[in-house]
């Protein structure tokens, strides 16, 4: 008797089981199924229709990690950045391993200015995934608004063990230690980031600011019309090669490249004005009454305000001395000696 008391006990145990292992079957073949229709939404149908039948898995399955990403890129795109963020932040505690989102929760939270949330984010990110480029630019990026520019620097460096000829790397190296004022070694990585990128113009814009400021006239001008080649009408590279040439002392030359850059751009007269080398050629420099011929080319923010710190300085610095310029060929044995520099410093 209790042996067959047992037996049915085991069958109703069974049943049970399997009965719920069917439902449960059930309900995860269901919620793929949703997921399938979801993504064929994305693809025939309008954002709005999308939306509505991602809120709607949600509310049925709270932990569908897809939906919740689908709702974050979705209210991205509608510039609703700060429900974007909640869903990209339930993404990432539903699945660690999706290192895009990750990704995007440090970028919006940069976009909504909690830059130190981002920065730890982005630290543990590339700690998961170190050879995360784009994650690496970001952090470096944030960074340098933030004037952390020996972490900067680290960021960058650490990449480049991946990336030894990623021209944005040596790039961005290039602003970041233009800005701790180690202009030789700034030379140094601009100098491979054209390198690597020959059509790189702020880079040999850049070059040629550090090399006025150590009162190398005639790498400056040659920087100057090897940035010319790429953006030929950008008035400012005409301004500068009129002060190379009055501090030359030719000053026809200073003339003509003076009224050229004021053609392309008249806002420069301000300018000229706070400038004193102009004064001996100040009579004879024509402002156009027309208006200027040519947008100045677009730069990003941290572009802009590395040219204007190296203004700036050279306003403010006659000359300064800089090292011998070591030419090496090999990316991986210039990382290396750069690595070395760092572990020195």
């Amino acid at each position: 008797m209790i042996i067959e008391t047992i037996i049915i006990v085991a069958i109703i145990i069974s049943i049970l089981l399997l009965f719920l292992l069917l439902v449960i079957k059930g309900k995860y073949i269901a919620e793929k199924l949703n997921i399938i229709k979801l993504k064929t939404l994305l693809l025939v149908t309008n954002d709005e229709t999308a939306k509505k039948y991602a809120l709607k898995i949600v509310n049925k399955y709270p932990r569908n990690y897809y939906a919740h990403k689908v709702l974050g890129k979705l209210y991205e795109k509608e510039g609703n950045i700060n429900v974007a963020l909640d869903e990209y932040i339930r993404a990432v505690e539903l699945n660690e391993q999706d290192y895009e989102m990750h990704y995007k929760v440090a970028e919006l939270l940069q976009k909504t200015q909690k830059n130190e949330e981002a920065i730890i984010m982005l630290q543990d990110l590339l700690k998961m995934k170190p050879n995360y480029l784009e994650a690496t630019m970001l952090l470096g990026n944030i960074l340098y608004d933030e004037e952390r520019f020996k972490e900067a620097v680290s960021v960058y460096m650490s990449a480049l063990k991946f990336y030894p000829t990623e021209y944005e790397l040596y790039y961005n190296l290039g602003m970041v230690f233009t800005r701790l004022n180690d202009f030789q070694r700034a030379k140094d990585f601009y100098r491979r980031a054209a390198k690597l990128n020959s059509y790189l113009y702020n880079g040999q814009y850049n070059l040629a600011l550090i090399a006025m400021i150590q009162g190398e006239l005639d790498e400056a001008e040659r920087h100057l019309l090897r940035a010319m080649e790429q953006e030929e009408l950008e008035p400012i590279l005409y301004f500068h090669l009129s002060q190379i040439a009055l501090l030359k002392g030719d000053n026809e030359k200073a003339l003509n490249y003076i009224n050229l850059a004021l053609e392309l751009d008249s806002k420069l007269e301000s300018k000229i004005a706070e400038q004193p080398m102009f004064i001996p050629i100040q009579d004879r420099i024509k402002i156009p009454n027309e208006p200027s011929k040519k947008i100045k080319i677009t730069l990003s923010e941290k572009e802009i305000k590395t040219n204007n710190y190296l203004e700036e300085m050279y306003n403010l610095v006659d000359s300064l001395n800089g090292g011998n310029f070591i030419k090496i060929e090999d990316e991986k044995q210039f990382v290396e000696q750069q690595i070395e520099n760092e572990k020195e410093r």
